[in-house]
């Protein structure tokens, strides 16, 4: 399989699955490039984290694994140092990087914590992202030269302009957000400045 290294610090990427498309196809970051990314290394007690039982791909960069892990309610990205992420079930700890924004790899110890403790996993990024990918197609759909009408008619459906003008304010309110959204790029967005 091989290894695509940014020059740009974006990390690294690979095809995850052959059959897919740039378009489709998972990149797995650097930690200098996505906060949300969990690095785990081995742990004397605690539930086993079993790759072989969990869709995920994976690849291997010098010592360390990066491992995406496809969890109910979205992906989780792993980095396991010294053998954390080897094949056969591993027991892992959560190592915390009090260099990057903390609240993001917090929320992946949790969703993680979850998982192998087999309780409901929290949202994650749910409701941000939801607005954000809104956003996207607002800004997509302006691009493209659509009316707010068409943008209105199109994304969110129902009559133009609403109860109130609802719908019509509806997309008045993601137009700057949209312009935002596309200044800030992926890395704006993973780094939650946006």
């Amino acid at each position: 399989m091989p290894v695509l290294i940014s020059p740009r610090g974006g990390g690294c990427t690979f095809p995850a699955d052959p059959t897919l498309d740039c378009a489709h196809a998972v990149p797995i970051w650097t930690a200098a490039a996505n906060p949300r990314l969990l690095a785990v290394v081995s742990a004397r007690s605690g539930p086993a984290l079993d790759l072989a039982r969990i869709g995920h791909r994976g690849i291997r960069v010098a010592d360390r694994r990066h491992v995406l892990l496809d969890l109910p309610g979205g992906t989780l990205q792993l980095e396991g140092l010294s053998g954390a992420l080897d094949d056969g079930p591993r027991r892992v700890a959560a190592l915390i990087d009090y260099g990057r924004i903390l609240e993001a790899q917090l929320d992946s110890a949790r969703r993680l914590d979850a998982f192998l403790h087999g309780r409901a996993l929290p949202s994650g990024l749910g409701r941000r992202f939801g607005r954000l990918v809104e956003a996207l197609r607002v800004g997509d759909a302006i691009a493209s030269g659509a009316s707010q009408r068409a943008i209105g008619l199109g994304i969110y459906g129902g009559d133009w302009p609403g109860d109130g003008e609802h719908l019509k304010s509806r997309v008045r309110r993601m137009i700057p957000l949209a312009a935002a959204l596309i200044r800030a790029g992926p890395r704006g967005v993973l780094a939650e400045r946006i």
